[in-house]
């Protein structure tokens, strides 16, 4: 009877335990950290509240799915003819898991708790320098950058899901294609068009000045390589940790109970 009654208590143990590390996944994001990790990744389509940009809008009611899992899918995976990217480091983009959780936990406290909106990167510090047949600001440009295609990019164009960018420019006037990519994005990429003629946030002074920052740029030696950014344990991790741990205490009591009869 005592041993039945052990048997019951330790399977009570084991749910709860499992229930806490459900918990633990569902709520395994940091919203203070997603809210930063959101200005330098997301931002720059999404919008700093989520109101859309080049991107669609996610400050919104998904009625009918399970919005969690429907974002990290759509993160980690992007979203195929779209020019939305994978962006999970398993699928060659530049964030962890915990990273992608801290950001969807932010995303939700849209409609509740407020987290303060994380300011823009830095811009680069710029050497004007004159480029012929291009009249724009190179400094006005490297902010524009910064705020529009370093989370692409890099925030020293030194490519990260995006192409390279700090490098020569081969041709007589580089300044047309660089000008022309941007306005009208690559079609079947995943680099959208951002001139207003095209729908996006752009003027054609605003390209003017990025693509003369973006000229003004001295090409480094060697590839410089991105740091794939560092987060905690994630959610999924804790979870099956913890269920290892309860599975090998268990089993340890079970087969050194005191007491046991035959």
């Amino acid at each position: 009877m005592r041993t039945a009654v052990g048997r019951v208590i330790l399977f009570g143990i084991i749910l709860l335990l499992m229930a806490w590390g459900g918990l633990v996944y569902a709520q395994g994001g940091d919203p203070q950290r997603g809210a930063q990790l959101y200005a330098e990744n997301c931002a720059m389509c999404h919008g700093p509240t989520g109101q859309g940009r080049v991107g669609p809008q996610l400050s919104k009611n998904f009625p009918g799915i399970n919005v969690g899992a429907a974002l990290k899918q759509i993160i980690s995976s992007g979203v195929k003819g779209s020019v939305m990217p994978a962006w999970a480091q398993a699928n060659g983009g530049p964030l962890s898991e915990q990273d992608i959780d801290d950001i969807i936990a932010y995303i939700g406290t849209w409609g509740g708790v407020s987290v303060p909106v994380a300011p823009p990167p830095t811009p680069l510090p710029v050497t004007p320098q004159a480029v012929a047949g291009v009249s724009g600001d190179a400094t006005r440009g490297a902010k524009l950058f910064a705020e529009n295609c370093a989370a692409c990019h890099g925030a020293e164009a030194q490519g990260r899901i995006g192409a390279r960018l700090q490098k020569d420019w081969p041709g007589i006037r580089p300044d047309l294609a660089i000008r022309q990519t941007i306005a009208n994005g690559v079609p079947g990429s995943v680099m959208p068009a951002w001139a207003q003629a095209n729908g996006g946030p752009l003027s054609e002074q605003d390209i003017n000045d990025i693509t003369l920052f973006i000229l003004s740029l001295k090409p480094q030696a060697g590839p410089a390589p991105t740091p794939a950014p560092t987060g905690g344990i994630s959610g999924t991790t804790a979870f099956v940790i913890l269920v290892a741990a309860v599975v090998v205490l268990i089993g340890g009591m079970l087969i050194f109970r005191p007491g046991r009869h035959s």
